[in-house]
Order: structure tokens, then C-alpha cells, then sequence
């Protein structure tokens, strides 16, 4: 009798339907980095020989021949090769990537760097075949790519059947997203008399402006700049009804320095200028 495999994925074949976006080599000298950014979908990307450094989140990894690194969209990284060594990368973007149960393209392995164990070798055959097929330049060679990428994710799938690769619970990513929503909106709220940017939220929560827009716009309908703008034209609005204080005092309180823009702002939101406002509380 078979054993229970816990980690065994639901793919249906019909509709499982990869598209590759890119493959491109990279071919690294000493003391070579690139800059931190993301990409917004999946990127496979295989050491073919040498050893490199990826930092991922903020974690750096030390990768050598055979790894194989999976970075889900909107991912910060970052790579730098060290001094004395080289390397050869391969780069593979991957869309209309679905899983049941889990986030529209989205591989929902726990860690960046996939365990591919017995796999490996397979694995890395099939590299080697994409790179002679990208450099052959044949005849229907997107067709070709797509079956032998697809091959690819067979290989990951099996070992991922055979716990090699450990997956996060279906539905995590959502009540991650959750989480963090609640995490924006505490920080924004809290610390809504600093000088917060859209950069600073990013800084705080470890990713990237683009992702927090996007999510938090998909999450509350609202972009986190106007959702910050709202918590402090409340927060102006019972200190104005509760404190006797100049406008000034309370664009300061509630983070704007310049009580004209903060005037206008105000009157935008409650259509009476704060001064109005102020008078008609006492």
C-alpha cells in the first residue's frame, strides 16, 4: 500500500498551462552585483557552474553549481558575485502559473532555494537541453522552450511528492496578505505624525512599493498614501473638536509642517477650512 504524500500537489493537466516569458543566460566575473528589484512573476534561475550569492528578503544564501532558486512576484533580491569566482545563471520567466488552492502564479514552496534530491540530475539535463535549444535557434523554438520548461516543473513536482521541497498550507498566501493589510494599517495609524512615504512602508514591512500598492488597493480599495491621508484628517478633526490649539499645532500633530497644504487638504475632506471648523467647536 502506498504511503499518504503529504506534500502531493493537485495539477490538473488539462488546464495546467505555463507560459514562459523569457530565458536568458547570465554570465557573472568577479565582484559583479546587481541592483535589489523584483519581478512581477515567476522566475526559475539555476546555477549552471560556479558559485554566486543571492540575497532574497533580506537572507542571504550562498549558491554553487546545480541550486536552483524560485523567487514568486514581487520577491526583492538581489545577486553579487564574489571576487575570485564566476558563475553561469540561467533565468527563466514563468506566467499564467496555477496551482489548486493557492495564488495565481505562485509556487508555494517555504523556501526560495528548492531541495530537488534525487531530481537534481534529471533536472539539470534538462537545463542543459534549454540551453541548446536557445542557442540553436530553431525552427518553433517557443514551442519547444514550453515543453521543456514544462518538463522542468515535473521534475519540482516530483520532488516536492517525495518531501524533498516543503510547501507552504493551502490558502497561506491569502491570510499572509491579510496579515500584512493589518500590519500597513496598524503602522499607519500609529505612526501617522511622521514622515511616512510609500518607501518607508516598504522599508518597514521588507517589501517591495509596487506589491503594497497593488495589494493594499486590491485589500481596501484605497491606496496606502490616501489611507493615510484620511487617518489624519480624523485625527485632526477631534483634536480640533476636543483641544484649543492654532492650525499650525495640529497640521504638526498629524504630520503635515506646512499648515496651507494641510488647510487644503482638510477642506477637501470635510468641505470647511479647519479655521471654520475650529471656530464653529467653540
Amino acid at each position: 500500500m502506498l504511503g499518504v504524500r503529504i506534500n502531493m500537489l493537485n495539477i490538473p493537466s488539462k488546464t495546467f498551462n505555463p507560459e514562459v516569458l523569457y530565458v536568458f543566460d547570465a554570465f557573472w566575473e568577479p565582484g559583479q552585483a546587481a541592483q535589489q528589484h523584483f519581478h512581477d512573476s515567476i522566475e526559475l534561475s539555476v546555477i549552471v557552474e560556479g558559485t554566486t550569492v543571492y540575497h532574497i528578503d533580506n537572507k542571504t544564501h550562498i549558491l554553487k553549481q546545480g541550486d536552483v532558486i524560485c523567487l514568486n512576484p514581487y520577491t526583492m533580491h538581489w545577486e553579487e558575485q564574489p571576487d575570485a569566482s564566476s558563475s553561469h545563471q540561467l533565468h527563466i520567466g514563468i506566467e499564467n502559473f496555477q496551482l489548486s488552492g493557492y495564488e495565481p502564479n505562485c509556487f508555494p514552496a517555504r523556501f526560495p532555494i528548492l531541495d530537488l534530491g534525487s531530481y537534481r540530475k534529471e533536472f539539470m539535463k534538462t537545463i542543459q537541453q534549454i540551453i541548446k535549444e536557445k542557442n540553436n535557434q530553431n525552427p518553433y523554438q517557443d514551442l519547444a522552450m514550453k515543453h521543456l520548461v514544462s518538463q522542468l516543473w515535473v521534475h519540482i513536482f516530483r520532488a516536492t511528492a517525495n518531501h524533498g521541497i516543503h510547501l507552504l498550507p493551502k490558502n497561506s498566501k491569502k491570510a499572509d496578505k491579510k496579515k500584512l493589510i493589518n500590519d500597513i494599517i496598524y503602522y499607519l495609524e500609529t505612526y501617522h505624525a511622521e514622515n511616512i512615504r510609500l518607501e518607508s512602508i516598504s522599508s518597514k514591512m521588507y517589501i517591495s512599493p509596487a506589491y503594497i500598492s497593488k495589494l493594499f488597493k486590491e485589500e481596501t480599495g484605497d491606496t496606502p498614501i490616501n489611507y493615510l491621508i484620511k487617518v489624519r484628517m480624523n485625527k485632526a478633526k477631534e483634536l480640533l473638536e476636543n483641544e484649543e490649539m492654532s492650525i499650525k499645532e495640529v497640521a504638526n500633530l498629524v504630520g503635515y509642517q506646512d499648515a496651507y497644504h494641510f488647510s487644503k487638504l482638510f477642506k477637501k475632506y470635510f468641505n470647511i477650512p479647519p479655521s471654520e471648523y475650529s471656530k464653529r467647536q467653540s
